[in-house]
């Protein structure tokens, strides 16, 4: 999941751990911490100072020993650790949020999310890892409807579900092929081919469902 995240000041961090939590950053020449605004560790301007450059007469701060310019504390800063320190604007960061928020130390609130379309690689495997399950259960679903259909022991295919649906009955003894075709094409199936030792031609159990059939009454032709 992608999320827009906005800190409650900008940051200043070791490159590391901007890597580490996938930020965008900037470099910045100098970073300090600044003499006033709460002490902060801030990226310096040109015209920004480390106290140690500076000429102090006891009471204010100037660029040189004339004492002709005076420093402001808000252009003068404390140096730092030498690190390799690196600026995080507070606001309109894009993070990938399920990791950002696991490693995130900092303060932050989301300002927008978004449903990422394209799968990170442990979602990727999870689908994939899914998709092998619902194989397996079809091919074992599959295999427990073939043995249910056949009877290996006789060797004979056993009827399915659809015979339930059948609510009527007909014996056709010793019938051609052409008189059976007809009974086909008026809806009857083939329940059971029964061959007969002294008849040329087999009898026959039909099947059908006749909606107009009544249980209470015989079947309406």
């Amino acid at each position: 999941m992608i999320a827009l995240v906005e800190f409650k000041t900008n940051l200043v961090i070791d490159r590391s751990e901007a890597e580490k939590l996938r930020l965008n950053y900037e470099d910045k020449e100098r970073f300090g911490k600044s003499c006033s605004y709460g002490r902060e560790i801030k990226p310096m301007d040109s015209d920004d100072y480390y106290t140690d450059e500076l000429f102090h007469n006891g009471e204010k701060f100037y660029t040189d020993d004339t004492m002709s310019k005076e420093i402001s504390d808000y252009r003068r800063y404390e140096r730092i650790d030498d690190k390799d320190w690196v600026y995080v604007p507070e606001s309109n960061n894009l993070v990938e949020l399920e990791h950002f928020a696991l490693n995130c130390r900092f303060p932050y609130t989301i300002t927008k999310c978004i449903k990422s379309e394209e799968p990170t690689a442990s979602n990727l495997t999870s689908m994939l890892n899914q998709i092998e399950e619902k194989f397996e259960y079809i091919n074992k679903e599959l295999d427990l409807f073939k043995n249910q259909q056949f009877n290996q022991k006789v060797n004979v295919h056993v009827g399915g579900g659809l015979i339930v649906t059948y609510n009527e009955l007909m014996l056709k003894e010793d019938s051609c092929t052409d008189a059976l075709q007809e009974c086909l094409n008026e809806g009857w199936r083939i329940i059971a081919v029964c061959v007969q030792p002294n008849n040329r031609r087999p009898d026959y159990i039909l099947g059908r469902y006749n909606p107009k059939f009544d249980s209470d009454t015989n079947a309406k032709r």
